[in-house]
């Protein structure tokens, strides 16, 4: 990749960390912390005063934050017992089934909850809230997305060369000043959609479908506006009976991009994957391959050099060490070469690992609790080129060392919406000068989740 359009990949860095970030959204959640004194003293309290009501709370709601849904459900239900007429009891029993999975049960006692004379308005809400999502999770039809827009500042938005001095036909050379790193502010839009239909047949069958866009335009470095759309769909079939719960994905790719608003580059590519749920930990590897047709532009003359074909190996996975602390990473291995063989400076073999942890928490103030979650992230990459580039050395062969930390902070001011700030510092050590690059990003701007 060619020092000016190598700004591509800088540029969907964002895009890959909103892929991280949905990594992070569906994290296993932390195991229950055991019951401590409290619970087991209420615990035995509730049988000893079966009609004191605000103990039976109490004892639910203690409950209910252990993890312990049961208990909580039979403190419950034996308020019931003696007095039926009780529609938030009824609210709390719906909303511990939901929790639970069991919508069905969910359902009967939301129900009843309305349907008990004189139920306050807010019950009334927020159980309409609640069957709506059952009709969504019990309905075929499955769909999530997630947006964001905002503003991005980079110390490095070109990508360029730390230093001016680099290698030019394998001698020492002066960069032309108007090429070197030059920081810069974007405005940019990041979307991801899924859609599943589910065959409802027991196995896990399933038609899945994923759209990705991200747009991305400067404010003075106009040649590196940049555009992408990639769209996966395919069968995903369950195979229970070979490991529980696991499945198996074939999938189409769709991919185009805008450089510098002209087409960069776009192919088709197809991929399989398979998924493999374990107690602590759901763990993706999967295959994909590429073909990649780059376009010349007035901006870009010799882009379509590095038209070829790309292929991918990776293992991404969510979990929870020890049961507590979030985690959600990517493995992966790229082998990329070019249609024709004298262009393959711009091939290359990468390794790359990415970890993010989620760590979510709440702030009470001023009666109003307030979501957050922090994100800490690290990375890094080898990737080492084909053969050399005459043009730059015709003896020494391209070998970039690169790794990035950062941080992802969302505030959630409810659950579809909220502000999403990131901070990341990248570093790129190379075999040759041209490609030592050093680069830290702000980007901030609101969220929507659906």
């Amino acid at each position: 990749m060619s020092l000016r359009t190598r700004k591509w990949a800088a540029g969907i860095s964002l895009l890959l960390s909103g892929v991280i970030a949905f990594w992070c959204e569906v994290a296993f959640p932390a195991a229950p912390p055991p019951a401590d004194a409290d619970f087991n003293t209420l615990f035995r309290r509730t049988f000893n005063e079966p009609l004191n009501l605000d103990l039976a709370f109490r004892f639910a709601e203690v409950a209910t934050q252990q993890g312990d849904y049961e208990a909580a459900i039979g403190a419950l239900e034996r308020m019931l017992f003696y007095n039926p007429h009780l529609p938030r009891v009824r609210l709390e029993l719906g909303v511990l089934y939901f929790k639970l999975g069991s919508y069905a049960m969910a359902r009967s006692y939301f129900e009843s909850a309305i349907a008990t004379p004189g139920v306050p308005p807010e019950v009334k809400a927020k159980v309409d809230q609640f069957l709506a999502e059952i009709d969504r999770r019990l309905s075929p039809h499955k769909w999530s997305g997630f947006l964001q827009f905002g503003l991005r500042y980079q110390t490095n938005a070109n990508a360029g060369p730390d230093g001016l001095l680099i290698k030019a036909l394998g001698q020492d050379a002066v960069l032309n000043s108007q090429f070197a790193k030059s920081a810069d502010w974007n405005v940019f839009g990041l979307a991801g959609a899924i859609y599943a239909y589910d065959l409802q047949n027991g196995r896990g069958d399933a038609l899945e479908a994923s759209l990705i866009g991200y747009f991305a335009q400067q404010y003075r470095l106009s040649q590196f506006d940049l555009g992408l759309i990639e769209l996966q769909a395919g069968p995903r079939f369950g195979v229970p009976q070979l490991f529980p719960g696991a499945s198996f994905k074939i999938y189409g790719i769709g991919t185009a991009t805008n450089l510098a608003a002209s087409p960069y580059f776009s192919g088709p590519g197809a991929g399989v994957s398979a998924r493999f749920p374990f107690s602590a930990a759901l763990v993706e590897p999967s295959v994909e391959v590429r073909k990649r047709n780059f376009m010349d532009s007035p901006v870009y003359p010799i882009a379509g050099q590095q038209s070829g074909r790309l292929l991918t190996a990776a293992v991404t996975a969510v979990g929870a060490f020890l049961n507590y602390l979030p985690w959600a990473g990517r493995l992966a291995f790229d082998n990329n070469r070019t249609s024709d063989a004298i262009f393959d400076f711009n091939g290359y073999d990468r390794w790359s690992a990415d970890v993010a942890f989620p760590i979510p928490w709440s702030v009470d103030w001023n009666k109003s609790t307030f979501h957050f979650v922090v994100a800490p992230t690290a990375g890094a990459s080898r990737a080492v080129y084909a053969m050399p580039n005459p043009i730059v050395s015709p003896t020494v062969a391209r070998l970039d060392r690169e790794w990035h930390v950062g941080t992802v902070l969302d505030f959630l001011y409810d659950a579809n919406a909220g502000v999403r700030t990131q901070l990341q510092y990248s570093r790129t050590d190379s075999s040759l000068p041209n490609y030592d690059t050093r680069n830290l990003s702000i980007t901030v701007g609101p969220t929507a989740r659906f």
